[in-house]
Parts: C-alpha cells; structure tokens; sequence
C-alpha cells in the first residue's frame, strides 16, 4: 500500500466569505530544541527549517493579519503545519512530513483534513489523532492503549480528548468527560505533584507539551490559570509564555474576586 508521507502544500478553498477561528483552543508543542505556542491572538517559536523557512516565528493575529496558527512538532523533524486566513479564497493551506507516521498522512489525504481536532507525534513512531467527524487513530504501546485510551488492543474507538506522549512511554490521557490520568514514568521532573494536585481539585488541563525528545523539558497550562513549565532543551523564554498564556487562554475554572 502506498501511503501518504508528505503533505507538500495542499490549499483548501472557502466556501464562504470569511471565518473567525478565535474560539479554537490554543496548543503548545516541544520537540528538542524547537517550540511552538498556536493560540488566536498571537503564535510564536523557534522550528526547524522544514516547518518554516523563518525558523522564528512570531504572528500577532489581531493586529497583524487576520489568520490562524496550527503547528505540531515530532521527533526527527517531524511535522503538521496548517496556516488560515480569515478572508479570501483560500481558507487553509496545510503542509507537513509524516515519514514514519505515515498512518496520520493517510486519513488526512483520506478524509481531506484541514486540521485536526487533537493531533500528537509521539517517540519511536507513536502517535494519537481525531479528526472532526470524531475518527481516531492512535499507535501505542499496549500499556497506554490499556491506561490511557482505557480500551482495548483491537478497538477504533476511546473516551480521550487529547492524548499527550513523552519518552520513556510517558503519557497524560484527558477524557470528554474533563477527568485526567497520567503516567509519566520517573520523566519530566515536577509535572507529577502539578497534576496530581489538580487531579484532586479537578482541574482540567487547557494545554500540554511533552517534550518527545527530552524527559526534562515540558509546559502545562491548567483551566484555573496555572502554569507548570521546565524549558530544559527547548530554551523557551518562561516569562514570555506565561504572558502568552494570559494573552490567549480564557481560564474558565479561575477563581474570579471581586
């Protein structure tokens, strides 16, 4: 079977005059040295050059044209990019590398997928992706098949909304009901006690990176406004993203006084 292992550059026409992508949740994305932070006031980060040929990226979505941002990072440079614009004829352009994920390049080509609801390159060729008509499609290890999706070896279908993947079969699985678990295996020092917490306070998870080459490095955001974040290899700017966060999330479970 021949799969789909790049996404040169596929551009989606619009079949309407304009489209308003503010309501989309940001993502935040760490793979080695490179980051990217997607949300609908500003997306910035240092990629590599197959993502972009600015290897910094710095889009300010309000002011400085009116568009979207998606872009998730994978081992060895690895990689899904979709850039949208409100206005025009082209409402999408998508682009990536899915040499070794070559199950995710065929049910985009397959389904036509402008961008995906959840998507996630994780290491050694694993990964976990749905779509908009609610299709999954995951390769796992059983153990994160078991825990994680909490279904079995030969099921299509899971509970999870996201699934975030990290080295040494780390996982963090949050399901549609906003009730989260995690394993993360002795990996990313400091994120354990940060969930475990909001586990107990029931707190769901807004965003989370996993870096899929570092078990050190690693950002978090929680729907009460807390962030948890160890730049490690990535060598993100953590004051820097902590105004990102407030600039782009809208924290509904933050304690409001008045």
């Amino acid at each position: 079977m021949a799969h789909n292992t790049v996404c040169g550059s596929m551009a989606i026409g619009r079949p309407t005059r304009q489209e308003d992508f503010r309501h989309e949740p940001p993502v935040i994305s760490l793979a080695g040295e490179h980051y990217f932070f997607s949300g609908p006031i500003r997306s910035y980060g240092r990629v590599h050059e197959l993502a972009s040929k600015a290897t910094n990226i710095d889009l300010d979505h309000e002011y400085g044209g009116k568009s979207s941002e998606y872009l998730i990072l994978g081992p060895d440079k690895r990689f899904f990019r979709c850039t949208r614009s409100w206005t025009g004829q082209v409402a999408a352009r998508s682009t990536g590398d899915f040499e070794d994920y070559e199950e995710i390049g065929d049910l985009f080509s397959e389904n036509d997928v402008e961008c995906p609801l959840f998507l996630y390159f994780g290491p050694n060729r694993t990964f976990y992706t749905r779509i908009a008509d609610g299709t999954e499609k995951w390769k796992l290890s059983h153990d994160i098949i078991h825990n994680g999706l909490q279904t079995t070896a030969h099921a299509t279908v899971s509970g999870v909304k996201s699934l975030w993947l990290g080295v040494s079969c780390a996982w963090v699985a949050q399901y549609r009901d906003d009730r989260f678990q995690f394993d993360l295996k002795g990996q990313y020092a400091g994120l354990e006690d940060t969930l475990r917490k909001k586990q107990e306070e029931e707190v769901c998870i807004a965003a989370l990176a996993l870096n899929v080459t570092d078990g050190s490095s690693y950002a978090c955001v929680f729907e009460d406004g807390t962030k948890k974040y160890e730049a490690g290899s990535a060598g993100f700017d953590g004051k820097e993203f902590e105004r990102w966060c407030d600039e782009n999330f809208k924290y509904p479970q933050r304690v409001r006084y008045y």
